[in-house]
């Protein structure tokens, strides 16, 4: 028995073996990084109690052992992680080895639950929390917390990706044709490729446990209503708030008593995070809470606010379903207005 178990692995292994698409396939030994590849500075990861440790300066452990050819299409990627407080990291699915610097190729799917001291970055917080397809569609609330393992899923199918913290779906997207991309994230799409694992700085201490993939046939069907933003102007709009940090949160938003399954696959498409109004927690007088309901936001107004050094929250006022006009009103008022993230409230933030 132990036997014909060995023989399947090596099946696998040297074939990326279709046959066996609905298994899940170890990418760890438990004892080495055998099958993974530092591309700059191999000090900054170690192996403890079976976990990948990340612990120095920045330094991408890529994928480069025998399953599937280290080329994955269509996949569900889990890992066992654990976070430090302060620590940051990330996943990179479809990537491709590369040397020093930054992966190129690729999503990232962020690995953060709490923010380092700001005066150590810099006044910079993120609010890219984990289970973000980083910097395309992102969560604004930390779904896991430091120093507890929390599993992590990735499934790719065609050109839909969707993450799941301990099996709660956190983030998706369908990537559109032709997907508008900042110019420093060309590459930032979906094709093929490996995974790579991220140690950001020092600080951030980040460990990775039972990493193991499942191969999916080619023609797996996607996600049912997953789809692009039809309006590309607007699915513009929302990768590039999502790529400057800008959180996206609507206090005056909340699912209604029917139909909140659709309520929430919209939220994620959108990017938006929806706060009842009864579950937001005290807000600072330093901070201003907008309904722009009705209307657009006065750009004259937002500017205003940004030069008295007053934070912003928008509101739908107790709506119940999204306005896809209303949320690209929003977004134009706020490139116009100029605003940045750190013109915006965030719960939990300083």
């Amino acid at each position: 028995m132990l036997r014909s178990s060995r023989i399947t692995c090596v099946i696998v292994a040297l074939s990326g073996a279709p046959a066996f698409a609905q298994q899940w396939i170890p990418l760890q030994d438990g004892k080495s990084l055998a099958g993974w590849k530092a591309a700059e500075r191999p000090e900054a990861w170690v192996v403890e109690e079976g976990a990948f440790v990340s612990r120095g300066d920045r330094s991408h452990l890529f994928y480069t052992g025998k399953v599937g050819k280290h080329d994955f299409r269509n996949f569900e990627l889990s890992l066992d992680v654990m976070t430090s407080p302060g620590a940051n990291s990330g996943v990179y699915v479809h990537t491709k080895w590369q040397g020093p610097g930054w992966p190129d190729a690729g999503y990232e799917l962020q690995v953060i639950n709490s923010n380092p001291p700001p005066e150590t970055m810099n006044g910079y917080i993120e609010h890219k929390m984990t289970g973000s397809i980083y910097a395309v569609r992102n969560a604004w609330a930390a779904p896991a917390a430091d120093n507890e393992w929390f599993n992590y899923r990735i499934r790719v199918v065609g050109k839909t990706l969707q993450t799941f913290i301990n099996n709660q779906l956190v983030c998706e997207y369908a990537e559109p044709a032709d997907a508008f991309r900042p110019d420093d994230k060309k590459a930032r799409l979906l094709g093929s490729g490996t995974f790579a694992l991220q140690a950001h700085d020092p600080g951030s201490v980040v460990k990775y446990r039972n990493i193991k993939v499942k191969i999916l046939a080619d023609d797996t069907a996607p996600p049912a209503g997953v789809v692009p933003i039809a309006d590309r102007e607007l699915d513009q709009l929302v990768t590039q708030a999502s790529n400057d940090n800008i959180p996206l949160i609507d206090v005056g938003l909340s699912a209604p008593a029917e139909g909140a399954e659709e309520f929430w696959s919209q939220a994620r498409r959108y990017g938006v995070m929806p706060m009842d109004f009864a579950r937001v927690p005290a807000i600072a007088s330093s901070v201003v809470v907008l309904v722009d309901r009705e209307r657009g936001p006065d750009v004259e107004l937002l500017k205003d606010l940004k030069a008295r050094g007053y934070r912003v929250v928008f509101s739908s006022g107790g709506a119940t379903r999204f306005d896809e006009a209303q949320l690209k009103r929003r977004l134009l008022a706020i490139r116009e207005a100029g605003l940045g993230w750190k013109d915006f409230w965030v719960p939990g933030k300083p």
